[in-house]
């Protein structure tokens, strides 16, 4: 019972000394200062934009698309539909394969069949040994407005419509 009473003592006198940090360096709700109000033009009176052409990053996507798309399903599920595509590479050891959305033009939503090769492939090996596997979720607001998905590789594509 006895450490008791100078352990609370101590907790109070910590607690109310926290009306002095709050106005202190060592608070680090404190270490940014208030914000203050900034005109969002530049010194030729221009709006800034929020992206600046310089920050711009592009990427550049390295795959190829799939020889040929031999089947094409769409799924529904409750938040949208799921594409499964499958195809034939033209050679064996594809990987990283991806649909990848291209356009969408007057209801029809195109996704190119991309995949990544291994350096020095050559054709080999059977058919089944090259085929590939993908899929791709499309919630409800990348299907709005969507009749028929669009699944194109190298040499041919295939449509599949509501």
């Amino acid at each position: 019972m006895r450490p008791a009473l100078p352990l609370a003592l101590i907790a109070v006198l910590v607690v109310t000394g926290c009306a002095r940090i709050t106005e202190s360096r060592l608070n680090p709700l404190n270490w940014f200062g208030s914000s203050t109000q900034v005109a969002n033009v530049d010194a030729s009176g221009n709006q800034r934009p929020l992206v600046t052409a310089d920050m711009v990053q592009r990427e550049v996507d390295g795959r190829i698309m799939i020889d040929s798309v031999d089947s094409l399903s769409v799924l529904r599920n409750a938040g949208g539909a799921i594409v499964q595509a499958t195809g034939t590479a033209s050679a064996q050891g594809a990987f990283n394969a991806q649909l990848v959305p291209v356009a969408f033009d007057n209801g029809t939503l195109t996704l190119a069949f991309r995949v990544e090769m291994p350096g020095g492939a050559q054709t080999q090996g059977s058919t089944t040994s090259r085929r590939i596997d993908v899929a791709r979720v499309l919630n409800a607001s990348d299907l709005a407005g969507v009749r028929s998905i669009r699944v194109q590789g190298a040499r041919n594509a295939r449509v599949s419509s509501r």
